[in-house]
Order: structure tokens, then C-alpha cells, then sequence
């Protein structure tokens, strides 16, 4: 039995396909130079291309990914490391080898932890340019029937064009609980381990794989034994799920106290899943698929209609949370500045008042669709009582412009994502100026810890049960609960039955 982190829940077993990830090899150029740069150039459209079919098939994570990779593509760092060794003499091939390994090294030892985690993002750039000059397919996904799939690392372009119905459950080397596979993987229902070293190599020529994808248990080649463990594991899991399935529109209590069970929704398809699951309502209703994969920003009619048809589906709150646009989600129309470390740099809030002609059409958008139902909006990134001043000024204006166009709104009430820790220990001030408060657990975490949330060998930092951040999240719920606001949990955390309990009490 082989172990690894749980990414995603469930139990999978079946037939193993192992991506081949051998090195391809890379013929000799007449202009090696030029063929590096148009292959580069390629790589970037066919990323490109990916992420707008992402968006378009509402995997809004892996378009965000594909859409930064491409950008790094074009960046001349690569390029520049690659003429170096060329200029050193160095064979074409080992030419980029060697720049990839160069930049990639570099990246991973600097102590900004986005940073050192992009040394990730340039392993899958270069190795796409190495297909790209060698001819080989960038199709690294080929298999006949349903499987286990397993890889050393699965980039963002294999996820992009997974088929789910043919994936049993996904093994990886690398990643963390939190990183970008677990999440993709968590949003299609398909079981996943990650940060299992040496998996590749082990599961060559293997048959039959088990995981559980709760406990991170792997069994290459299950024993009788094993089988019966983990077919009992598969049964109680969908015992489960359907006894979850009995508890849809029914409002439960525990110890006398309700129990409110909101989605995280990221694109229309969760929107749909939502409603027909018959949730209490929208906990954390992330935008940026509108926003991003396109060459100019939505329309507020366009936004109305996705906010108005979620406001008048659930009678609980819907929580709208306002874009956060930049950093790692970069979107051509919005003027974000070249930052040495863009996931700390300008983004979400602190990109409205810039961009506020965009930030005030969802809001107004956000504002019409209160009429339909009870819509709460969120603002991410807030970092002092001044980013929540600023902001709130430009969502009366909004408003203000609505009355004197004489359009029809109500009241929605404003309020906060505690994620940056800042936030978390100005609580009691924030508390005097918003409407409510929801802990975004993932990015608090990743933030107190210091810590990639992408990470696979920093998975063990990724808790946000750990002490220091349940301390924030205790700071923050006490200044709620004295000034008399709501307060709620977002990220993974608010799908972990432990980490429910302990919230609760």
C-alpha cells in the first residue's frame, strides 16, 4: 500500500494509463534561434486556444492557468537563457534542457513563494516547446477506455482536455491537496492523490489500481484482500452520497442549531448543479469566469441575467463576490502592470478604483438582480478599512447612477472576504463599516503560512486547522459576533465535516 495526500474524494479502481513522459528528441535547425521563438510563439496560441475552450466548458481554474502559462511563454527569459547556450555552443536540445532546468532552478529557490512555484509553470511551457520543435503531439491523454490516470505531474493543458467520463481517478507525483489538479479534479467528481513520489515509475506495467482519494491510500496490483477493502470503501462512499442526496431542500439542525449548506459556484454549470442539488443558497460565487478568455469585459445585462437567475432560485443568500481579476488571473482588457511578484501585486480590489467603470457595471448589475432575490456582494482582498472605504464610495456611486437612470434595484448588503491576515487582525474595525464577513480559508492559509497552496512538498503547511490560522479565523468570527454581523466559511474548509465542527463551536 502506497501513500499520498487525499485531493479529491471517492473511490477508483481499474485499469492504470501511465503518460508516457519520456524526453523527446529535437532535431537540428538551420535558424535555431527563430525556431525556438516560433515555437514559442505556437505554444502560447495553442494555450490560448485551450483556455477560451475551458472557459467555455466552464472549467474556469484550468483557463486561468493556461491563459498565465501563455503569457510565460512569450516572456523572454526562456528565449534568452536558450541563445546563451547557444551561443556557448550547446547542442539545440540540450540547449533548451539546460535554459528550462536554468530558469526553473532559479525561479524555485527564490523566497517568494508564488514565484518559486511558476518553476513548475516553466516545466510545462519548456516541454511543450520540445513537442513543438520535435513534432510530437501535445495530447499526452490518450487512453482507449476508462483509467486511472498516473503522472509524474499532469500541467494545466492535460486538465484542460480531460475527458471526465473516461478518467476513473488521477494519481500524481506532484501538487499539493490545494493546488490546481485537486481542485479540477474536486469540481468534475473524479478521485484524485497527489504528491506520491515515484508513482510513475512504480505503476509501470502495473494492471489494476485502487485509490481513495479521501485517505490518499494507493494499491498498485490490489491483493483479494485489498479488493474487498476498497470495494467496501467505494460501497459506503455512495451510501453516502445518496444519504447526502436525501437531505436535498431539507433544512437540518444540530444541537438545536441550523445548519445552512451554501455552493461554491465558478461557472454556470455549478450554478446549474446548485439549483438542481437544491442548496440553501450561494456561500461564495466566484466571477472571473465572466471576466476572463475574452477581449473586452461582460455587459451588465449580460452579468444581470447570470445573477438575477441565482438570486431567484434559492431563498437563502446568494453571495456574489466582485472580481478578482489580476495576478494570477490576468485579463488583456484590464491594465495590470508588469510586478516581479503579480499574486501580491495589483489585483482585485485594489484594481477597481482603476478600473472602475467595469467594478461599478457589476455592481449595478448585482444591484438589479437583488430585486429577484437576497443578494449579498463580497469584495476580495481587502487589506485595511481604507480598501473597504474606497470601494464602498464606488459602490454608492453605482447605485446613485441607477436612481438617476431611473432603473430599478434593492438593497444588498456589502460585505468582505477575510483572506489576507492583515484583515483578519483589524477585524474589530472592518466589523463598524461592512455588512458581514466570510473566512476564505484557502488563501488565509496560504498567506499565514507562508506556503504555495500549489505546493506538493509544502502539502503539509496547507491546513487550515493549524493553530495560527485558526486563531485569525477565531479573531475574526469574535468581532462579527460582537458587532452583531454574519459570519461565514468559504474554501475547502467549509466542505470538511471536522473543520465544521470546530468553526461551529
Amino acid at each position: 500500500m502506497t501513500a499520498g495526500a487525499g485531493a479529491s474524494p471517492g473511490i477508483a479502481i481499474g485499469p492504470i494509463y501511465v503518460i508516457d513522459e519520456s524526453e523527446v528528441t529535437i532535431p537540428d535547425y538551420e535558424n535555431p534561434s527563430q525556431a525556438f521563438s516560433e515555437a514559442a510563439a505556437t505554444v502560447a496560441n495553442d494555450l490560448r486556444t485551450a483556455s477560451k475552450k475551458a472557459v467555455e466548458a466552464g472549467r474556469t481554474e484550468a483557463a486561468e492557468i493556461l491563459n498565465a502559462q501563455a503569457m510565460m511563454a512569450e516572456d523572454t527569459m526562456l528565449a534568452s537563457s536558450v541563445e546563451e547556450n547557444l551561443q556557448a555552443g550547446e547542442a539545440f536540445g540540450d540547449a533548451v534542457t539546460k535554459a528550462a532546468e536554468g530558469v526553473a532552478n532559479l525561479l524555485a529557490t527564490l523566497d517568494d513563494p508564488y514565484l518559486a512555484a511558476r518553476a513548475a509553470d516553466v516545466g510545462e511551457i519548456a516541454d511543450r516547446i520540445r513537442r513543438q520543435l520535435a513534432g510530437v503531439s501535445q495530447v499526452r491523454i490518450a487512453n482507449t477506455e476508462p483509467s486511472v490516470i498516473v503522472a509524474g505531474m499532469l500541467t494545466a493543458a492535460d486538465t484542460a482536455v480531460m475527458d471526465p467520463a473516461s478518467i476513473l481517478g488521477l494519481i500524481t507525483e506532484t501538487g499539493g491537496p490545494t493546488g490546481h489538479v485537486a481542485v479540477i479534479a474536486r469540481s468534475l467528481a473524479i478521485p484524485a492523490v497527489v504528491g506520491v513520489a515515484g508513482i510513475a515509475s512504480e505503476a509501470a506495467g502495473v494492471a489494476t489500481v485502487a485509490l481513495d482519494g479521501t485517505t490518499g491510500e494507493i494499491s498498485l496490483d490490489p491483493d483479494p484482500d485489498e479488493l474487498i477493502d476498497f470495494q467496501a470503501r467505494a460501497a459506503a462512499h455512495r451510501d453516502m452520497m445518496e444519504a447526502a442526496a436525501a437531505y436535498r431542500g431539507v433544512h437540518v439542525e444540530v444541537a438545536g442549531r441550523p445548519i445552512r449548506v451554501a455552493a461554491n459556484v465558478g461557472t454556470p454549470e455549478d450554478l446549474d448543479a446548485a439549483i438542481a442539488a437544491e442548496a440553501d443558497g450561494i456561500g461564495l460565487f466566484r466571477t472571473e469566469f465572466l471576466f476572463l478568455g475574452r477581449s473586452s469585459p461582460p455587459t451588465q445585462d449580460e452579468q444581470f441575467a447570470l445573477y438575477r437567475k441565482a438570486a431567484a432560485a434559492f431563498q437563502d443568500p446568494v453571495v456574489i463576490r466582485s472580481f478578482d481579476i489580476g495576478g494570477d488571473k490576468p485579463a488583456g482588457y484590464i491594465g495590470v502592470p508588469d510586478e516581479e511578484n503579480p499574486f501580491l501585486g495589483v489585483r482585485g480590489v485594489r484594481l477597481y478604483e482603476q478600473e472602475k467603470e467595469i467594478f461599478k457595471d457589476q455592481v449595478k448589475a448585482i444591484a438589479r438582480a437583488s430585486t429577484a432575490g437576497d443578494v449579498w456582494l463580497m469584495i476580495p482582498m481587502i487589506a485595511t478599512v481604507a480598501d473597504f472605504l474606497t470601494t464602498r464610495s464606488l459602490v454608492d456611486e453605482a447605485t446613485a447612477e441607477l436612481d438617476d437612470a431611473q432603473v430599478a434595484w434593492a438593497a444588498f448588503k456589502v460585505g468582505v472576504m477575510i483572506e489576507v491576515p492583515s484583515a483578519a487582525l483589524i477585524a474589530s474595525r472592518l466589523a463598524e463599516h461592512v455588512d458581514f464577513f466570510s473566512i476564505g480559508t484557502n488563501d488565509l492559509t496560504q498567506y499565514t503560512m507562508a506556503a504555495d497552496r500549489t505546493s506538493g512538498s509544502l502539502a503539509g503547511y496547507a491546513d487550515p486547522l493549524h493553530p495560527a490560522v485558526m486563531q485569525l479565523c477565531n479573531l475574526t468570527a469574535r468581532a462579527a459576533l460582537d458587532a452583531e454581523i454574519s459570519v461565514a466559511v468559504c474554501g475547502e474548509a467549509g466542505s470538511d465535516l471536522a473543520a465544521a465542527t470546530l468553526f461551529m463551536d
